[in-house]
């Protein structure tokens, strides 16, 4: 009789054994395709953050300020003429528009 119940511990021991590591080993796989979202969405956030760097590096230099100021301001440096060519009206008329620079607009 002992041997018996010594055989049937042994089965539900291994049962319960390999239980454990086939419920341990897809614990593992779900940690691990886990783990490499965030490692790819971390990758993501990397490449973000070092375009948002170099647009700053850009923004900071005279070229940069210059040209925003001349597309976005209409800025002129002195000595210069800006004209504006507008759209045609409904008769045809195109009116230009023409801005001396002045010492005060864009630097030197």
């Amino acid at each position: 009789m002992t041997s018996k119940v010594t055989a049937v511990l042994m089965i539900m021991l291994v049962v319960c054994v390999s239980l454990c590591y086939v419920g341990g080993r897809a614990r593992l796989s779900a940690v691990k395709k886990e783990t490499e979202l965030v490692v790819d969405e971390c990758r993501e956030w990397e490449l973000r953050l070092q375009d948002l760097r170099d647009q700053i590096d850009e923004a900071q230099t005279e070229e940069y300020i210059e040209r925003i100021a001349r597309e976005k301001l209409g800025l002129v440096k002195p000595g210069e003429t800006l004209y504006i060519v507008s759209e045609p009206d409904s008769s045809g008329f195109r009116p230009v528009v023409r801005r001396e620079g002045v010492a005060s607009e864009i630097g030197d």
